[in-house]
């Protein structure tokens, strides 16, 4: 009987659509930046994100990304399944410094490839230096999440975007590239062009993804 191996990237969910894989963690655990706020409103910890196979999945990712080959592995597969967009982390976040470089050296790897992720981890000393890597790097396009917590970081690395976290109606961010509101905010409309179309009105939202809307990862 022929073993089979399982995969670490996973392909499409109802937000990202059909076109983008993606590799994700166990929330909060791999989260060394979060902040009270996304911490609260994490959407990584309800829903379909409770059920045991999805956690399974993500203890099992957890683990595979301490293993040696881990880096090896991912190159593999983005190169046999035909990957053109990768996001990293719809769960979770990069968790220490030796873990962000694997994906530094997994990106540099795949120039082809377009690699995103949203990050709190730039709130962390010694793996922000590596996120500003990845930054200058013309495939990566790495996003600092903020919130009313964060705050606005003191120093942008050059290519970083910011997008941030709405959870109160009298929050005005400024300076951002990419809002997103808690569920209970999406009703209200703003005029606002930096807003997740995917939060938009019901309407209008339930036809766009991340793989046709492109704004986070072109």
């Amino acid at each position: 009987m022929t073993a089979c191996v399982r995969g670490l990237l996973l392909q499409g969910n109802q937000k990202l659509g059909s076109s983008i894989h993606h590799f994700d963690l166990p929330a909060v655990v791999t989260c060394p930046g979060r902040s009270p706020v996304c911490e609260s409103a994490c959407y990584c910890r309800r829903g379909r994100y409770l059920f045991k196979p999805v956690k399974d999945r993500l203890a099992w990712n957890y683990d595979q990304s301490q293993r040696d080959d881990f880096v090896k592995r991912v190159i593999a597969e983005v190169r046999s399944k035909g990957v053109i967009v990768l996001r990293a982390h719809c769960s979770g976040d990069l968790y220490s410094k030796a873990y962000a470089e694997k994906w530094l050296a997994i990106m540099r790897a795949c120039p082809k490839v377009r690699f995103y992720l949203y990050t709190r981890s730039h709130r962390i000393d010694d793996i922000a230096p590596v996120l500003a890597e990845m930054a200058q790097l013309r495939q990566a396009r790495i996003w600092y999440s903020i919130d009313g917590d964060t705050g606005v970081p003191a120093s942008i690395p050059p290519g970083v975007r910011l997008a941030y976290l709405q959870v109160g109606e009298d929050e005005q961010p400024e300076l951002v590239d990419l809002l997103f509101r808690v569920r209970r905010l999406r009703k209200k409309r703003i005029p606002l062009s930096v807003l997740c179309p995917n939060e938009g009105p019901s309407e209008k939202a339930k036809d766009v993804n991340c793989g046709n809307c492109r704004k986070c990862w072109e």
